[in-house]
């Protein structure tokens, strides 16, 4: 009985763990969204050209839809890609 309880107590804890981690995760790629929107709406910040800023913004709005659908390693995928484009930091 007592394996039981010990065994159900694990898992609850691996699945709060993995809930932390994923919301920790989404606040991540979040926070990178805001870093990018932030860095293209500033001209004085950037010097893109209007096909560098489009391209930008298509891999953004990715990015924000992966976001919403809960897919961290896309939307992190994405944002990676959207800030290398830009040179963000």
């Amino acid at each position: 009985m007592t394996t039981i309880f010990t065994i159900a107590r694990l898992g609850a804890a691996c699945a709060a763990g993995m809930l932390f981690a994923s919301n920790a995760a989404l606040a991540d790629c979040q926070s990178d969204i805001d870093r990018v929107e932030r860095f293209i709406d500033d001209p004085d910040a950037n010097n893109l050209d209007m096909e560098t800023d489009a391209q930008i913004r298509g891999v953004l709005e990715e990015a924000v839809k992966e976001n919403r659908a809960g897919n961290e390693a896309k939307c992190q995928e994405l944002i990676n890609q959207a800030k290398q484009i830009g040179g963000v930091e």
